[in-house]
């Protein structure tokens, strides 16, 4: 009697299905018939969606730092098959003739922009170098450790320090605490 409750292959392989999403950045103007190009020639990893994120004029990028005032473009792309980000940098320049100083290809999961908090100047200026370093820093953590070392002390007290065993001798030479040679 085949049971209705069993999945079959077929319905595991369904379920499992895993999708693999990309990020690609152009900095510039985009080559004629661009999108389309770079549809067709990803055709092969089964195209879930190719969506156009946002274009527009960016003063700055993490990713284009020598091109600024630029126009970038952000396409969104989710294939099935497997694909990996050095592949696809070699399927935009091929199919749609772009340099690759000109784009970025990002994994989905990837971030597409950093934040640095260390070169903000309002932040350092709060910051109090004596508190963390120095000679003063060194000397109050120095005590505030010999303070933790007698409280540990007195807690202790009472109770037997562990000691390492003594080895024992034997005629054959001397034998380690746990009675091996």
């Amino acid at each position: 009697m085949i049971n209705i409750f069993m999945k079959t292959l077929k319905d595991y392989l369904i379920e499992n299905k895993k999708t693999f999403g990309f990020k690609i950045k152009v900095a510039g103007e985009l080559p004629e018939n661009f999108q389309e190009d770079l549809k067709t020639a990803l055709t092969k990893y089964q195209v879930c969606s190719f969506d156009k994120i946002s274009s527009g004029v960016v003063e700055s990028s993490v990713d284009f730092p020598e091109l600024s005032n630029k126009e970038i473009t952000i396409y969104d792309i989710v294939v099935e098959y497997p694909v990996t980000a050095p592949e696809l940098i070699n399927i935009v320049k091929e199919s749609t003739g772009l340099a690759e100083e000109c784009f970025r290809v990002r994994g989905s999961s990837e971030p597409m922009e950093y934040e640095t908090k260390l070169t903000d100047d309002a932040e350092l200026g709060k910051i109090k170098h004596k508190d963390y370093f120095g000679d003063d820093f060194n000397k109050g953590f120095l005590r505030d450790l010999e303070k933790a070392v007698k409280e540990r002390k007195k807690e202790g007290e009472g109770i037997q320090e562990y000691t390492i065993p003594k080895a024992k001798e034997d005629k054959s030479g001397i034998l380690s605490p746990v009675g091996s040679k």
